[in-house]
């Protein structure tokens, strides 16, 4: 499988949504969109309403990461309704009603995300995991750009495959935090299978174009290498 990329709107230039949506396009495979509600982690950013603007102006799947608490039935009915592909929920919080609303996310059509904080074993999903399109595990600590990579997570993407392989499932590791491009190929041989870049794409170039073309040549590397 070839590294996926997933432009995270976090660090997007938000008064040029429109023209960062247009310049990386040609090179997403997914866009992700933090939703973060100060309660989760005191930070806020980005909502539903901003998925559905993006929504209508891109037909590129896009994920909605939900830092929230109390997350219910009507949240995540109004970020399907939004145009949210994808639904990666906090494992902390849903546990609970995790197997309502994901049969509600595969009734739209979407896909069932879950992600796991530095501190939380990746068995923590074994009671539903069955039910899991992408499995994203944060190499930071949640809710803030800027941190270090946690060196663990090589070590627990390396777990999270052997789990997917022990019980013959089909989810995609997705690695968020800190996934600039000298840790592309070390994630990619730990067994990752996409990743959401902040930073590690925005901030390559102040043309976002010129970013994302730059991004998309180490990543086109790093599969090159894979394959050999």
């Amino acid at each position: 499988m070839s590294l996926a990329i997933a432009p995270s709107f976090m660090s997007a230039n938000l008064l040029e949504v429109g023209a960062e949506i247009r310049a990386l396009e040609p090179v997403a495979d997914f866009f992700h969109v933090d939703i973060i509600d100060w309660h989760y982690v005191k930070n806020m950013c980005l909502t539903p309403q901003f998925i559905r603007a993006m929504h209508s102006a891109t037909a590129v799947p896009i994920d909605a990461h939900l830092y929230v608490d109390n997350i219910d039935d009507e949240l995540v009915q109004l970020c399907l309704d939004s145009g949210a592909g994808i639904i990666t929920m906090p494992a902390d919080v849903v546990g609970r009603s995790f197997n309502r609303f994901a049969n509600r996310i595969h009734a739209a059509g979407a896909r069932v995300g879950i992600f796991l904080n530095p501190t939380q074993p990746i068995e923590t999903v074994l009671p539903y995991v069955e039910k899991i399109d992408h499995l994203l595990l944060m190499s930071v600590d949640p809710g803030f750009g800027g941190q270090a990579f946690i060196p663990s997570t090589y070590d627990r993407i390396r777990r999270a495959c052997e789990l997917r392989l022990e019980l013959n499932l089909t989810y995609r590791i997705v690695i968020d935090g800190n996934c600039s491009s000298e840790r592309f190929l070390p994630l990619a041989q730990a067994g990752a299978d996409a990743l959401c870049l902040g930073r590690g794409l925005f901030d390559r170039d102040p043309d976002t174009r010129r970013a994302g073309e730059l991004t998309l040549r180490d990543i086109e590397r790093v599969n090159a290498s894979l394959a050999q």
